[in-house]
């Protein structure tokens, strides 16, 4: 089989990043007698294979409108010779001479249009809506984000499978060593609760600001910091957390750590008490599945598939609201058995996203479109 892999823009930070590498490094490892090809925005290191089937294509253009039109003119045209192309970003290119996937993580732009730019709602709203029709298949990362696939494009609905992601092996408990390192280079608190992901009006990190403030308020742990790890993502700022935490006089109580690198998360995860993700909407919660493996209790919100990830293994807040979060984290904070508790059902809940699985299911999935288009 000659694939072809459509991935510009994974080199920027985040969930789509992850997942990404977490399908291609174990697929690539799998399927040896393959040739793919991977088109990037940047060289990827790790997936060189010793096998070389694989080839990297580096897009000449780098700002994310250009290089979108780059992949519009060239790929047609390029890709003529191959068996399939995976646009395993969400965005596709039109007339692909292949039969092509397109891997969607949510839909969160037409749940939440008011949080993102009208062109950005404009764009899903009419021209993911062609892409997914012109596409043979499209992965859901979720049963929620195929049910929102359906409601919001139904004629993608019936073909539309899910495959979960996978999380990397790095993400287990660290050394008390590691842990230790980790506090001394981010000169991190005793205690504290710990946030991974991007800052943005999505994350919902004003109402985390707003329950952090009443769980202080409330709790004799008032020492217990919070931690935000992160960068913010200018698409979809959110300008209201700096007046927020000044309102709140969170001032000495809130630390900003920025992004992580890639090998510093699952140690961050097992230095923290409790870990939280108070996201609107997602169509997953990868970070929500790296605290569990790491052991790390986590309180978390029941948006989108975060439900269908945790199940009963994580402090779910069914509603959005600082009230009900203060109360969870209040929960979790003070009761030791608890957080053991948590901490037990997380790491067994996060086993079931083995990354060997995605691409044992993503391969199977390649070879039934192309078996089909042979006969």
């Amino acid at each position: 089989m000659r694939i072809a892999i459509e991935a510009l823009g994974i080199h920027y930070v985040g969930g789509g990043r992850t997942a990404t590498l977490n399908l291609l490094e174990p697929l690539f490892a799998l399927d040896t007698q393959s040739e793919y090809l991977v088109i990037l925005s940047q060289r990827e290191a790790s997936l060189q294979t010793p096998a070389a089937n694989v080839r990297q294509w580096i897009a000449p253009v780098r700002n994310r409108f250009a290089v979108r039109l780059w992949a519009q003119l060239v790929l047609p045209v390029a890709l003529r010779g191959f068996d399939l192309t995976h646009f395993v970003k969400a965005l596709g290119v039109f007339g692909v001479p292949t039969p092509s996937v397109v891997t969607m993580y949510d839909v969160t732009t037409l749940t939440y249009p008011d949080i993102f730019p009208l062109s950005e709602v404009w764009y899903w709203r009419y021209v993911q809506r062609l892409t997914l029709q012109s596409a043979d298949r499209v992965i859901a990362i979720s049963q929620a984000t195929a049910r929102d696939v359906a409601r919001f494009y139904p004629a993608a609905g019936p073909k539309t499978c899910v495959i979960y992601p996978g999380i990397g092996p790095q993400f287990c408990r660290a050394s008390p060593a590691a842990i230790a390192d980790l506090r001394r280079r981010y000169r991190l608190p005793g205690e504290f609760v710990g946030y991974v992901g991007r800052l943005d009006r999505k994350k919902n990190l004003g109402m985390l600001f707003e329950a952090y403030a009443l769980f202080r308020a409330r709790s004799p742990h008032s020492d217990i910091k919070l931690v935000i790890a992160g960068e913010e993502y200018a698409k979809v700022r959110d300008n209201s957390l700096a007046a927020t935490i000044q309102r709140l006089n969170l001032q000495e109580h809130v630390i900003f750590v920025g992004s992580l690198p890639d090998a510093d998360v699952p140690v961050f995860f097992s230095a923290a008490l409790i870990a939280v993700f108070p996201s609107l909407h997602e169509g997953f919660g990868l970070v929500a599945a790296e605290a569990m493996a790491c052991g790390t209790p986590l309180v978390t919100s029941a948006a989108g598939g975060l439900i269908e990830v945790v199940e009963d293994a994580a402090e779910v807040v069914r509603e959005p609201e600082a009230e009900a979060f203060a109360d969870a984290l209040l929960r979790v904070a003070e009761d030791g058995a608890r957080r053991a508790e948590l901490s037990r059902r997380g790491l067994e809940r996060a086993r079931q996203f083995q990354r060997t699985a995605t691409a044992e299911a993503t391969l199977k999935l390649y070879r039934e479109i192309i078996g089909a288009r042979q006969r």
